[in-house]
């Protein structure tokens, strides 16, 4: 199982996208984690729940590159957040929002 972002224009489009970028627990565990203080974060906490669907619109997009760019520095090895990183940048470049699916 795992929380699932994949880039739409709309979410009716969610099922015909063949893109998607896979976070499992270990990786949210970790974002969450580093993440901190929450204010500072507002958009990576809107995935707190990985159970949960949400969306992450286009707009919302730079915003969420800017506070992921903050927390890779935060880890060790961030090769999987440099991986997200080109993929909300690739979502930007496509015009897509992003839904955070629960499967």
């Amino acid at each position: 199982m795992a929380l699932d972002l994949i880039p739409a224009r709309h979410e009716r489009e969610i099922h015909a996208s063949r893109r998607l970028f896979a976070i499992d627990e270990m990786l949210h565990s970790q974002l969450l984690s580093r993440a901190q203080p929450r204010g500072d974060y507002p958009l990576l906490h809107k995935l707190h729940d990985y159970y949960a669907d949400t969306v992450l619109l286009l707009g919302e997009l730079p915003r969420l590159h800017a506070e992921l760019t903050r927390v890779a520095a935060r880890f060790t090895d961030p090769a999987q957040v440099r991986e997200l990183l080109r993929f909300v940048e690739q979502a930007i470049a496509d015009g897509d929002n992003l839904y955070a699916t629960a499967d």
